[in-house]
């Protein structure tokens, strides 16, 4: 009779830690702003479909004709002021759509398109220092213009099998530190927005018109003897990674941002990104940070990277946070509905130039397919409690409990500090359907590559997602 009761109070006690803690573990903005992004990635595929069929010589002729209009344009705008709904800015960013079909089919002209875009950016950021970002109509304007350059320029790159692209658009004039690597010049307080190589966010952070979104910032630091770049990392915590390293093995795509330095804060002290880069350094050293998977500002020892960033930096009295361009862009969190700022708003803000890009058209295009199987996974109606599951959820909460009694003691943690055991169950379940699904779409993109004898545009990724998941739903009904 006891073994029964016993086994009725265990009965008892999994069925009371199969209850969920909430069932909206996947926050998504409610309502899409990127819409534009959308109708832009419509174009390039028309126009790849259009200009495949047009023979070489009259896809150079084309490629001459745009340029030089895209570039009449540009010493237009270098002359006079534009206001955010001038026509000019919109013819800008039709020949930028085009020269992104013509340069993928004429590869030797990619580095030629790259130096094109960066200009129309450096003169875009110019230009709406001058605009009222207090309109969120404004702040849309300046997002799609920017984004949908550096848009073009990536499918550009990928479409024309080109295998990698560096640029460096300014070069160091106030004597400050500095160091090159692969042609790309870096100073010590440049801010780096990248995507990591290896591994996804702890939250799956993701934008679906935006498939290869930088979501990570690191600071640079250079000293006599050494180069290199502070971030967080969400299971290792802060750490210092030399500069070459970074590049060529955590980091294959990303952009460095520099103050202005016509800015009052660094007019005034030029040394303020240095100063502020010494005291990241020194933050990373003391190793005593970790990654704030709450996101706020209020933990003692738990940074996010726009905190670890504009922490230092806040202690030379300038406030590097600005405010949101694009609402309801933000980023799907595992278990925790706090906003934060995403790092791509950081390209947007007018007192960065943008010192150099770099990109790996492989990891680009590795991203796409990623993004496109994570966004037909993530309908709101689909993802309210398909994952948490009920059989599961009392095992991560034992395994949460059993990783809080050993952070006691300082051993690493199977479910780290911050996540919930319900989070980690629905993140667990979350990766095993995306790469289920990204190995399905691989296979479909390089049967219909094969056919069409040309690279799928993002687009038809996205296509292609959304009839494998449909098929899928259908299946099981």
């Amino acid at each position: 009779m006891k073994i029964f009761y016993r086994i009725f109070i265990f009965l008892i006690l999994y069925a009371l830690l199969t209850i969920p803690d909430n069932r909206s573990q996947l926050h998504i903005p409610e309502k899409n702003s990127l819409e534009v992004s959308s109708k832009w990635w419509g174009k390039f595929a028309q126009n790849l479909v259009k200009f495949r069929i047009t023979n070489s010589e009259y896809q150079e002729y084309y490629y001459e004709k745009h340029r030089n209009l895209l570039n009449y344009h540009l010493d237009e705008l270098l002359l006079q002021l534009a206001e955010p709904g001038d026509p000019i800015l919109d013819s800008i960013s039709h020949h930028v759509n085009k020269l992104s079909t013509l340069a993928s089919l004429a590869p030797h002209k990619i580095n030629e398109f790259h130096g094109d875009v960066a200009r129309w950016r450096k003169l875009l950021k110019y230009q709406s220092r001058y605009w009222d970002t207090s309109s969120e109509s404004t702040n849309q304007r300046i997002f799609h213009l920017i984004t949908e350059s550096r848009l073009a320029f990536e499918s550009a790159l990928i479409q024309s099998n080109t295998a990698s692209a560096t640029l460096s658009t300014i070069q160091n004039i106030d004597g400050l530190k500095s160091v090159t690597i692969e042609n790309l010049e870096f100073k010590s307080g440049d801010i780096v927005s990248f995507n990591l190589a290896y591994k996804q966010d702890p939250f799956v952070s993701f934008i679906k018109e935006l498939p290869n979104v930088y979501q990570h910032l690191g600071c640079v630091h250079i000293t006599d003897t050494s180069a290199s770049v502070v971030y967080i990392d969400h299971e290792e915590g802060i750490k210092i990674v030399a500069l070459d390293k970074f590049i060529g093995e955590i980091a294959p795509n990303g952009i460095t941002l520099r103050l202005r330095d016509d800015i009052p804060a660094i007019n005034k002290n030029p040394h303020i990104p240095a100063l502020a880069a010494t005291d990241i350094y020194s933050m990373a050293s003391g190793h005593v940070y970790e990654f704030d998977y709450n996101f706020d500002s209020d933990t003692q020892f738990y940074l996010y990277d726009w905190e670890l960033i504009n922490t230092a930096y806040k202690a030379h009295d300038l406030n590097l946070e600005p405010s949101k361009f694009v609402s309801n862009s933000s980023s799907i969190h595992l278990g925790n509905p706090n906003s934060h700022l995403n790092a791509f708003e950081i390209e947007l803000d007018h007192r960065f130039v943008i010192a150099g890009e770099w990109y790996n058209t492989q990891q680009l295009y590795n991203k796409r397919i990623l993004t496109a199987a994570t966004s037909s996974i993530m309908h709101p109606e689909r993802v309210k409690t398909d994952f948490i599951d009920p059989f599961y959820l009392p095992l991560y909460r034992i395994m949460k409990a059993y990783s809080m009694i050993i952070g006691i003691f300082g051993f690493e943690q199977p479910i780290p500090s911050g996540v919930t055991a319900q989070a980690q169950l629905v993140y667990n379940n979350l990766i095993k359907e995306q790469e289920e699904l990204v190995e399905r779409l691989t296979l479909e993109i390089s049967s219909y590559e094969k056919k069409q004898n040309h690279k799928a545009t993002y687009l038809k990724m996205l296509q292609k997602s959304n009839e494998i998941k449909d098929q899928q739903l259908a299946d099981l009904k």
